[in-house]
């Protein structure tokens, strides 16, 4: 039996969620939740960064515009520290552009700022069963 034949969607898996919208973080806290995700939230890059229980996470979702350190910079970050999941990068200016480009390279995906509930669990659930085997083995 495999990994994910083990572990429903959501079940036992975590997700960092970064935006500096507290409106928007946390209704996206509340809705990760009620999908069985274990959700850590941070209003800036910085402050997940900061937090050492963060590279825990398979999964980052960003807001690629943030203060201080971007999305991309906190990825940067992140992997460098050795974390090596997958990240959601949210951009309201060009998904199909060099981010998009950047993030392909490490198997990382770009939407809309204003994706829906639903794209986003799906775009989660994908990002966290790619490589779920190899960061639970970790």
């Amino acid at each position: 039996m495999t990994i994910e034949e083990q572990t429903p969607q959501g079940e036992g898996a975590g997700v960092s969620l970064v935006d500096g919208d507290s409106k928007i973080r946390h209704a996206r806290q509340i809705m990760l939740r009620s999908e069985n995700y274990e959700v850590r939230s941070y209003p800036t890059c910085a402050a997940l960064l900061a937090d050492p229980r963060s590279r825990d996470f398979p999964c980052i979702v960003v807001d690629v515009e943030m203060d201080e350190v971007d999305g991309l910079g906190l990825l940067r970050q992140m992997r460098a520290s050795g974390w090596r999941g997958k990240a959601i990068l949210l951009d309201g200016l060009d998904p199909k552009g060099a981010l998009a480009h950047e993030a392909e390279r490490n198997g990382d995906q770009v939407f809309e700022r204003d994706i829906g509930d639903r794209p986003l669990v799906a775009a989660i659930a994908a990002s966290i069963d790619r490589g779920w085997a190899s960061w639970s083995a970790a």
